[in-house]
């Protein structure tokens, strides 16, 4: 058998994880229901994004890169799209907010109300998108590469309106991409020429993905109160069941999940910390054997800290 990646969940998989493993009655619930909500509408509205770039057609050479995170000694962005044309790069950020959508632009702020008629102000994406601008452009003249950067924000929800648009940044929703896309790229000079093969190998070789902390931390939950054991795929019930070989038998229904540890050990490491000991698997996922636990974390591809008594697992850090 092969070894497993020691990964992190997905975002939304993390989440639904901590959902899952709190106390029905915590008082997070809710709250952590809404920032579910939140961040799969925020998923969708990438991958709706990254459709409609797929279907987008140039006349001249051109690359779209997805999640693209680099730093800049303590600087570090993320974009979720990069279009990159020899001359210029468009940095194309994606927003899934619905309802009435005002930029003002005499005081910064960025809001939102709702059919309700309830008004709520978050982060003005486009304050947001000039210090990525800022920072790419710094970026390229670090290593001695001359584009034009430009960026576009792009409303993903079918259900916003459009009350007032920043000045100086271009806003649009998802149908109107293309077109947007085409002004945007028409309206260059065309003079500097860069190596779109070299740059992409540039970016690429410098991705900085993002780090995500453990949940429990990022939301001062105490571990301690996280139900504990193994969890059934199937019926949802935890702790119920026995390891034979490669698979983990469900007591409550009969499930057999050869999966089950991997996606368990997945959770330690998104929701209480990136590191993991023999005793902290056994107590996390209701282990009783020692030996067994040893088994399992060695199937691991991770780093090995300390001596084998007080040995410590811990994932892999990204190049």
């Amino acid at each position: 058998m092969g070894k497993f990646d020691a990964v992190l969940l997905p975002d939304v998989k993390a989440l639904e994880a901590l959902i899952s493993r709190l106390p029905a009655q915590h008082s997070y619930q809710k709250f952590l229901e809404v920032e579910l909500h939140r961040t799969s509408a925020g998923k969708r509205g990438e991958e709706k994004l990254l459709k409609k770039l797929a279907e987008f057609n140039w006349k001249e050479n051109h690359l779209i890169l997805p999640d693209v995170s680099l730093s800049r000694g303590d600087v570090k962005i993320q974009m979720d799209s990069l279009l990159l044309t020899h001359s210029q790069a468009i940095i194309i950020e994606s927003k899934n907010i619905h309802g009435k959508i005002h930029f003002d632009d005499s005081t910064g702020e960025f809001y939102r109300y709702d059919n309700d008629g309830k008004k709520t102000v978050m982060e003005n994406p486009a304050i947001q998108l000039k210090r990525n601008i800022r920072f790419f452009d710094a970026w390229l003249k670090s290593k001695k590469l001359d584009l034009s950067v430009k960026g576009l924000i792009v409303f993903t929800s079918k259900e916003c309106e459009f009350i007032s648009k920043p000045q100086k940044i271009p806003v649009c929703k998802t149908y109107q991409l293309h077109d947007y896309l085409y002004s945007m790229l028409g309206a260059s000079s065309q003079q500097p020429s860069v190596n779109l093969k070299k740059l992409k190998k540039i970016i690429e070789s410098e991705q900085t993905p993002y780090k995500r902390i453990p949940l429990c931390d990022y939301y001062r939950i105490d571990p301690a109160i996280l139900i504990k054991g193994v969890r059934c795929v199937k019926c949802g019930s935890f702790g119920n069941g026995t390891i034979k070989r490669i698979y983990w038998y469900c007591n409550i229904c009969g499930h057999a999940d050869a999966q089950a540890m991997n996606n368990t050990i997945k959770e330690y490491f998104s929701l209480v910390s990136h590191m993991i000991s023999n005793s902290e698997l056994r107590e996390f996922s209701l282990l009783e054997s020692r030996h067994a636990a040893s088994r399992i974390l060695l199937k691991y591809d991770m780093e090995k800290i300390g001596e084998q008594k007080v040995r410590k697992y811990r994932v892999k850090q990204s190049n």
